[in-house]
């Protein structure tokens, strides 16, 4: 009967959106440098110095043991394009280099540079190498505004750049979508589902069953504003909104309240 699509089930759209969400914060773990640098990591992983200076002498790190076949299916100058040297440097002494991955042909230097384990961990995964111009890694994608999304760093480019912080924004949409549907679900069950001339103060319910109804209508209250100062929050990012932009007539604090209108119910 009618009554029986009331009931919360698998089949349900929310039960399936609301991991999407959770998948997307967790993806944020990945996008953090694996050492804690101010500088970005190096992605070239031969060394930093003019590399035709030193060209013979990475012979024997790109042979087979050290770096596989990938490098022998290219041309050598499709090579050399695709691995530039980031900064000319007239210091030759590179065994002494602090960030220079030549350290990684000495074992030893793992004991001295911690870090150097995870840019040789980086150099052997090939799809590692596919990925040098993607810097999703860097520490300018990192999520500065925090869990509180504090404008203007998560509503402008400027401050954080595009990688942790869209894909944060764009989750906490998906978990409200989820959000909105299963309590629409549940509310709905709980309306269809209950018995006829049932009160709250006359029936002696189970005090979990009136807090899951009180739940449910403050989480229909506030997941719309939520969502919608998260989406103005996109805008200001990528679509040449200023909601949150002081300098062309925008508010900062308006976040804050939108934000805390839904922070403070549901805690």
């Amino acid at each position: 009967g009618a009554k029986d699509v009331a009931f919360p089930r698998l089949n349900s759209i929310g039960f399936w959106i609301q991991p999407l969400g959770f998948l997307l914060v967790a993806k944020i773990a990945f996008l953090r440098t694996t050492s804690w640098k101010y500088y970005d990591k190096t992605s070239f992983f031969l060394q930093p110095y003019n590399k035709f200076v030193y060209k013979n002498f990475f012979h024997f790190l790109t042979g087979e043991l050290s770096f596989n076949s990938f490098k022998q299916s290219l041309d050598e100058v499709l090579f050399l394009f695709l691995w530039k040297p980031r900064k000319k440097i007239t210091n030759t002494d590179y065994t002494s280099f602090f960030f220079n991955p030549l350290n990684l042909s000495f074992l030893d230097s793992f004991f001295y540079y911690s870090d150097n384990l995870w840019s040789l961990a980086n150099k052997v995964v090939s799809s590692r190498r596919k990925k040098i111009y993607v810097t999703k890694c860097s520490n300018r994608a990192a999520v500065t505004a925090g869990w509180t999304f504090i404008t203007p760093f998560s509503s402008n480019m400027k401050y954080s750049g595009f990688g942790a912080q869209d894909i944060l924004l764009v989750s906490v949409v998906l978990a409200g979508i989820s959000t909105t549907i299963s309590f629409t679900n549940l509310l709905i069950t709980r309306r269809t589902l209950v018995a006829p001339g049932l009160r709250n103060r006359r029936v002696l319910i189970p005090f979990i069953t009136i807090s899951s109804l009180l739940t449910l209508r403050l989480l229909a209250i506030v997941t719309p504003i939520l969502g919608a100062a998260v989406i103005m929050s996109l805008m200001d990012r990528h679509w040449q909104t200023s909601f949150f932009d002081f300098a062309y007539g925008g508010d900062p604090i308006l976040f804050q309240h939108l934000f805390w209108f839904f922070g403070h119910p549901e805690v």
